[in-house]
């Protein structure tokens, strides 16, 4: 029996894996039969998910359209009757409220139970190309002894092909059928997915572009459900601090309005495809998150704070900083070397741009020229308590949360280029010096004296001796292929994004991270808004302790006096000045 069983989850293992092979139905019976209507099924595949998988995945693809036309935003739901649907009768109530154009078509399918009705709006990418659309999204199910059969069916709420907007195939009626066979022992796959039509009466014919279409369809179905059979879990969650939404209405609000006037006087030689819209993308996000944080304009109301106005730190190509201002949030960036895109700004924009090179205030105490006027402090009077952006700055992305701990301030970081407190390229530890230290103190402490035990012989040099290991693994067997523990070694991205996080939580943030909707690969952020409760026995010493805080931080991370590291700072600051500025 024990045999049976495991060969039954070794069989299921491996359908999990199952190959999408797809079979054209053209020719052959549709799977939705109707007297009225004429159905055809476009294609189906076999599938090894089981009904409760199907229904989480098309709830998935309602909610989030996006997943398969990239030419969507996402989907606004007005009317969710929930996993009870009771039929239309809530129309006298609720649904009899809403105008008529958002209200659910009605349909039946003979001999199955219609379990959920969702009407949702489909939003374009680009609204001034594409409309919104409606839609009603019907769930059915139908039970028989052995085998149970799930339909998905869409009905656009318009009448006619030339009313579909473009990302929508041309088609009354789009349905997901999943057929499920409850056979015990069963080693050969048990289910059935397929993607049917039903034409408008203007246009009977199934086009190439429609079987397109429904191939791409089926396979993103196809897709989900293996993936979330095998175990898959989601790694990465968007809107977490700011609602899709919200930031998707603001986003294209922003394009709108600068996208195409950025990319037509665009002036560097990069492309403004990629850096016009990542920040309008950023711009988009700060906006919604202030928002939330400040009155704006600066006023107090309902207790927030009133905006103590931004500073973009290594603001490069300056759009950011442009389009807020331009949005009426009072600020400035500086960057270490001027760029060209600074000079197609209104006069008010550029007069907020300056070349400037930050050198912190800890490293100007004995320093010959600290009163350079190229030269910036970190401590920004200008604006008493200034939210900080640093969007790729570099070198000075590693003292975003300092420079905000000394000024009092909140902060966004968005990393880029590993460089230390030195401002020298390295590979980031996932925390602090320092951090380790407290915690391998705290740990020493905890144990008892029998449980501090001596590694066996072989042991000690796998533990303790890393550069030994490393270098058998490298010249002697003369491979670049990757070790198991090598594979499970984070990216050097990963690990400057813990490190940023963790100098955060070492001066006392909240620190937070959300994966921005942004054009790049580098597109997490980290946020500092809210500080830590100090103990009520906490000693405070004002501006001396925070100075001290920092110090104590760069000399241990680095091992050096800062009066050492303020000198190979300004070292290299100055010849980052000398090279030619690049598009970002």
């Amino acid at each position: 029996m024990a045999n049976n069983e495991q060969c039954g989850t070794t069989g299921q293992r491996a359908l999990s894996h199952a190959k999408f092979s797809p079979q054209s139905r053209k020719d052959a019976a549709s799977d939705i039969t109707l007297p009225h209507e004429l159905w055809m099924t476009v294609l189906d595949a076999h599938c090894t998910f089981p009904p409760d998988i199907f229904q989480e995945v098309m709830l998935n693809i309602v909610s989030n359209p996006n997943v398969t036309s990239s030419q969507l935003f996402r989907a606004d739901i007005f009317h969710d009757s929930g996993e009870h649907e009771d039929g239309h009768d809530t129309a006298k109530g609720l649904l009899k409220q809403m105008k008529v154009e958002y209200r659910p078509i009605d349909y039946q399918l003979p001999g199955f139970e219609r379990i959920r009705t969702i009407v949702r709006q489909l939003i374009p990418r680009n609204p001034q190309l594409d409309r919104p659309l409606v839609q009603t999204c019907h769930f059915f199910r139908r039970l028989t002894e052995d085998e149970e059969t799930s339909v998905v069916l869409y009905i656009p709420h318009v009448e006619k092909s030339s009313e579909m907007p473009f990302y929508h195939p041309k088609v009354s009626k789009l349905a997901f059928l999943h057929k499920w066979q409850h056979l015990e022992g069963a080693q050969l796959s048990p289910g059935m997915l397929s993607v049917s039509y039903t034409l408008f009466p203007d246009a009977n014919e199934l086009t190439t572009k429609l079987e397109r279409t429904a191939l791409r369809l089926l396979e993103t179905v196809h897709k989900h459900g293996q993936g979330q059979l095998a175990g898959y879990e989601k790694k990465v969650h968007l809107d977490r601090i700011i609602p899709q939404k919200r930031y998707q209405d603001t986003y294209t609000t922003l394009k709108a309005k600068y996208g195409r006037q950025l990319s037509e006087q665009w002036v560097e030689v990069t492309d403004p495809g990629k850096h016009v819209f990542e920040d309008i993308g950023i711009a988009a996000f700060l906006i919604e998150l202030w928002r939330d944080m400040y009155a704006v304009p600066e006023r107090t109301v309902g207790g927030k704070a009133s905006f103590p106005g931004f500073v973009d730190i290594g603001c490069g190509n300056g759009v950011l900083t442009y389009i807020l201002i331009s949005e009426g949030y009072r600020g400035w960036g500086f960057d270490a070397r001027e760029r060209k895109t600074w000079s197609i700004f209104p006069a008010d924009v550029r007069d907020c741009l300056q070349q400037r090179l930050l050198v912190p205030e800890i490293f100007l105490s004995d320093t010959e020229g600290a009163k350079d006027s190229t030269w910036h402090s970190g401590v920004f009077d200008e604006y008493p308590g200034a939210f900080i952006v640093s969007n790729h700055a570099d070198e000075l992305t590693a003292w975003t949360p300092l420079l905000a701990h000394l000024n009092k301030s909140a902060f966004i970081a968005i990393p880029c280029c590993s460089h230390d407190l030195a401002g020298t390229r390295f590979r980031a530890s996932p925390t602090t010096k320092s951090a380790k230290t407290r915690s391998n103190n705290v740990m020493s402490a905890k144990r008892l004296p029998q449980q501090q035990q001596t590694p066996a012989e072989g042991e000690h040099a796998t533990l303790t001796n890393d550069h030994a290991t490393k270098s058998k693994q490298g010249p002697e067997t003369g491979s670049l292929k990757r070790t198991a523990e090598q594979k499970k070694m984070p990216s050097a991205y990963s690990t400057l994004c813990s490190y940023v996080e963790s100098l955060a939580e070492e001066v006392g943030f909240e620190a937070e991270q959300e994966v921005l909707r942004i054009p790049s690969t580098r597109n997490l952020c980290i946020l500092g808004r809210t500080r830590r409760a100090k103990p009520e026995n906490a000693c405070i010493r004002g501006e001396e302790n925070k100075q001290d805080k920092v110090v104590g931080i760069v000399e241990s991370e680095l091992g050096k006096s800062v009066t050492a590291v303020g000198a190979e700072w300004i070292a290299r600051a100055e010849k980052l000045a000398k090279k030619p500025g690049s598009g970002h």
